[in-house]
């Protein structure tokens, strides 16, 4: 008996289920302790409250596990339930598995590819209906949009909309000053992004692991904390309102030097000893070994800049104050300004003006969607 356990558990182990169960275990433990903790906050502060306060008093002077408790105890229980269910149909699938039919495992098996389809194709329509919708919205007259009902097809479609769109805004504008800043940005990018990595994987100087700290730790510093002293820098060499003023702030990025160094690390000694025997410098040695052996990695690099670049919103949107130096991403925003004063929103016309934003991103991802992965995968491996 105590061997036909062992087998069952081991069977069970091999699953890739268990380790997926053991996590939500571990979150329902997790929730029973913040709710342990929360009715035990509430218990004090109860206790410590004082007399003749209203309920909504009382609820605002709890702390924030204490309110909560009650939630947090209901999640843990339900968490567990499933957990306990689902080792149950583990166990049950585990013993039986060697006792059924050949035919009956490829019918299971074929079950498993069915809901993995099923599975893949819902998280892929969840994903997709946002821009389903802003595509439908874009189409539909600013009546049948505020309806209360909302409908899942245009009952009427408005093409002139995105016309209209063009008529309000400068978006040839916009759409100029987005592709020359996103165009420098990414040469900037990929050029100082190849020299750092070049130096941090293949150099060898003092203080070189520390400096590459310091890299790292800039991913962790969000540009709103640097905001104030980088448009305070840019204002006072009165670069607001420039192309430098867009550009030059984001010429560098800490996490395409990682991705560099990865990638770089990866490639043999040898081949960069066989450059140096042939004559080359180290700008030719980083030319004609180390970028055609990374090419996805780069290829990734100025996908992923492009993307940020067009998408990008927080700086352009304190630096260009004017249209003249508006970008896309900015300019859509603006669109809401332009129908100040209407008895109706066109929010039929912001649809219009975002659904002809995201077009090009939308065909630059899906014709070059492999070579990101190939780049990702490889900067991973090392």
């Amino acid at each position: 008996m105590p061997e036909m356990q062992d087998t069952l558990l081991l069977r069970m182990r091999q699953s890739g289920w268990f380790d997926v169960l053991l996590f939500f275990l571990a979150v329902s433990i997790v929730f029973m302790g913040l709710a342990l903790a929360g009715k035990i906050q509430y218990n004090v502060q109860m206790n410590n409250m004082a007399e003749g306060l209203t309920p909504f008093e009382i609820r605002q002077n709890l702390g924030t596990l204490a309110t909560s408790y009650e939630t947090l105890l209901k999640a843990g229980m339900i968490v567990l339930g499933t957990v306990i269910l689902g080792f149950v149909c583990l166990a049950i699938a585990s013993y039986f598995h060697d006792k059924v039919s050949l035919q009956t495992k490829k019918n299971i098996g074929k079950l498993r590819v069915v809901l993995q389809y099923v599975v893949a194709i819902g998280v892929t329509l969840i994903m997709l209906f946002p821009i389903y919708w802003m595509v439908i919205s874009s189409l539909k007259t600013s009546t049948e949009l505020l309806l209360p009902v909302p409908t899942l097809w245009p009952r009427e479609f408005q093409w002139a909309n995105f016309p209209n769109v063009l008529n309000r805004a400068p978006f040839a504008r916009y759409l100029f000053n987005t592709l020359v800043t996103t165009f420098f940005m990414m040469i900037g990018e990929l050029v100082i992004g190849v020299l750092a990595a070049y130096g941090f994987a293949k150099g060898r100087f003092k203080g070189q692991n520390a400096l590459f700290m310091l890299v790292l730790g800039a991913l962790m510093v969000p540009i709103q904390v640097t905001f104030v002293p980088i448009y305070v820098m840019i204002s006072r060499v009165g670069w607001i309102n420039s192309f430098p003023g867009l550009i030059v702030p984001n010429l560098v990025s800490a996490y395409f030097i990682f991705m560099l160094r990865q990638a770089f690390k990866a490639v043999d000694e040898s081949y960069l000893d066989a450059g140096r025997v042939d004559g080359l410098g180290r700008i030719g040695l980083i030319w004609n070994v180390l970028v055609p052996m990374t090419k996805p990695t780069l290829i990734t690099i100025s996908i992923i800049t492009f993307i940020n670049g067009w998408n990008n919103y927080f700086w352009p949107k304190m630096v260009a104050t004017r249209d003249e130096y508006r970008t896309i991403a900015v300019g859509v925003t603006r669109l809401r300004q332009t129908f100040a004063g209407m008895e109706t929103a066109n929010y039929n016309e912001i649809m219009a003006g975002a659904v002809m934003a995201i077009i090009p991103i939308i065909l630059l991802f899906l014709v070059l969607q492999k070579y990101i992965m190939t780049g990702m995968s490889k900067a991973a491996m090392k």
